[in-house]
């Protein structure tokens, strides 16, 4: 079974409604999304954008989950 892309990862921790797992489903989107980044070794400017995008929002969500 193949790893979950970067966007299923992100989607799961933004449909989390589990406080106590919420940060841990941050962790594996983010760790993720830095796999990603280090994987692809170039970036296109709308990618780059899109996972900047993808880390604020799960940067907003912890503190509002905090």
């Amino acid at each position: 079974m193949p790893n979950p892309s970067w966007q299923e990862l992100f989607n799961a921790a933004v449909l989390e409604f589990d406080l106590t797992k919420l940060p841990e489903r941050v962790e594996a989107a983010c760790q993720a999304i830095h796999q990603h980044r280090v994987q692809k070794l170039t970036l296109s400017a709308a990618e780059r954008n899109e996972l900047e995008e993808a880390l604020r929002a799960l940067f907003k969500l912890m503190q509002r989950a905090a």
